[in-house]
């Protein structure tokens, strides 16, 4: 028997790699599956573009900065556009399904305790603000948007009008900022890894699973705190200007500093990595499907 094939039966029968245990997950029904993989492919597709466009930029290729509406609307602009939009609406809506059913079903594992309970309404707050993409996108699809969708200065504007409003604009800065040492902390642990089915994957596609969701995560950390960092400093100056409150403004934010192409590529790349890691995690993620 080969070395390859002695690994594959060793990861079959121990479900380890490198030290990272496969996490026991509580079984689902079946129908939870094609829900879980679609909706991280489509999400992984929409982060693919964000962050090519932004390489691209970097390089003198042309490309933009971007956010995930406009991510979307660069879908629809290729052939066939409206049949990939509708295609990428349904996974997004998908994901937008399966992060309820992770916070109502448990399919983490993560238990009813305090730390259980924040993760699994996390979860759910997740899914909601990608509900709003997948509409977007499904809008698009049947020709029933338009205008530009940016609009996020007005709501933080409007909360800088009074000081409890500035308090509760300063409290959201904070919690992104937490949000973003948290996904940096995430890709330190790559506990991301447990989820993955070892034994249907080689060698080489663990690896590049463990290095590109490190980076990706990381990168998706690094954008958070540009953004938690611009709201709680619109919060204390008591001033929009220099509002960043989406990915588009904070790559905008990243290539306006010293280096910045330099910075934009970095980031562009780490965002394409984040977006194999979703990719990836579609396709090679376990699922324990009940009987």
């Amino acid at each position: 028997m080969s070395k390859t094939a002695t690994n594959q039966n060793d990861l079959s029968e121990h479900e380890s790699w490198h030290g990272f245990e496969t996490k026991t997950l509580p079984e689902v029904p079946s129908w939870v599956e094609p829900l879980g993989r679609a909706g991280h492919i489509a999400k992984g597709v929409v982060y693919g573009i964000i962050g090519a466009l932004a390489f691209q930029l970097a390089i003198g290729a042309g490309g933009e900065i971007s956010g995930s509406r406009e991510a979307v609307r660069e879908i629809g602009q290729q052939p066939f556009g409206r049949i990939l939009l509708g295609i990428v609406a349904i996974g997004l809506l998908g994901y937008t399904l399966w992060r309820w059913v992770q916070a109502a079903k448990d399919t983490e594992g993560e238990g009813t305790d305090a730390k259980g309970i924040v993760k699994r309404v996390g979860y759910a707050l997740s899914g909601a603000a990608y509900l709003s993409l997948g509409i977007f996108a499904g809008s698009l699809a049947l020709g029933m948007a338009g205008g530009s969708g940016s609009g996020s200065g007005g709501g933080s504007s409007t909360l800088l009008d009074s000081t409890w409003g500035r308090i509760v604009l300063g409290v959201a800065g904070a919690v992104t900022i937490s949000v973003a040492i948290y996904f940096v902390y995430k890709a330190y642990l790559a506990k991301f890894m447990e989820k993955y089915d070892f034994a249907r994957m080689s060698e080489s596609a663990r690896k590049f699973a463990l290095h590109a969701g490190r980076f990706g995560l990381a990168t998706r950390g690094v954008a958070f705190a540009i953004i938690g960092g611009f709201i709680l400093r619109s919060a204390v100056n008591g001033t929009a200007d220099g509002e960043i409150a989406g990915m588009s403004d904070a790559l905008a934010a990243i290539a306006a500093q010293p280096f910045g192409k330099v910075l934009i590529g970095i980031t562009g790349l780490g965002l394409v990595c984040y977006a194999v890691h979703m990719c990836l995690m579609g396709w090679y993620r376990r699922f324990n499907i009940g009987k």
